[in-house]
């Protein structure tokens, strides 16, 4: 059995009490990297010598996740994330699908996240959206932002820091007509957002407006 736990998004109160127990008393534990799992149960005063951690990575062979999986057979595992829900990123794809394919039961904890607050916030009628995940580095870029400037539904999308001002220079080439909302540092003690057309928002670039730093949600209505 193969469970999954979320954990805050930079935040360490945005967490369950169910996930909290789970990281207390369960002893077998996957995650990206060991390290930053130890800070994860240093931060809520969890014990974490006695525990199993095994590291599974975007690097990480077939061979050794299928040795994994035989492991998730015989034992409850769980799955933590670096930050919010593991499954919506790598390498936790490749690993749900070896759990499919060797008939591994597993579940999902509910989750923070920074999508379900954005939506919940937006002032237009969000009864029916359309969530893009991130924005492509370079294939497919243009046809990804052509296909969210067409679409009739508010658009969500993730965005790079690094690649922020790259966005907004490609929407105003676009012509995007539509009003730009920008959401940072989601759930951090400077949460901020910001909402102009994409050419307003330019201009403010590294401004008292806009700076830019950390990761965003940016969404297009």
């Amino acid at each position: 059995m193969l469970s999954f736990i979320p954990t805050p998004i930079w935040n360490k109160e945005d967490i369950t009490l169910r996930a909290l127990r789970l990281l207390k008393e369960v002893s077998i534990f996957f995650c990206e990297d060991t390290r930053t799992t130890i800070k994860l149960f240093r931060m809520y005063d969890i014990e974490y010598r006695t525990k199993k951690l095994y590291s599974i990575t975007s690097f990480t062979s077939e061979q050794k996740i299928l040795e994994y999986v035989r492991l998730m057979k015989d034992n409850h595992c769980w799955v933590l994330s670096e930050a919010w829900t593991p499954w919506l990123s790598d390498p936790w794809k490749e690993l749900v699908r070896q759990c499919r394919e060797h008939w591994v039961d597993f579940t999902f904890l509910p989750w923070a996240n920074a999508l379900i607050p954005c939506v919940v916030a937006s002032p237009w009628d969000t009864s029916k959206f359309s969530f893009l995940w991130f924005v492509p580095r370079k294939k497919w870029r243009q046809t990804f932002l052509q296909q969210a400037l067409q679409s009739a539904l508010p658009v969500y999308m993730y965005e790079s820091v690094h690649r922020l001002e790259k966005l907004l220079k490609e929407l105003v080439t676009l012509d995007c007509n539509k009003t730009v909302f920008i959401w940072k540092e989601l759930t951090k003690l400077y949460e901020w957002y910001i909402q102009w057309s994409a050419q307003d928002l330019l201009d403010k670039i590294d401004t008292q407006w806009l700076v830019v730093k950390w990761e965003f949600v940016i969404w297009l209505n």
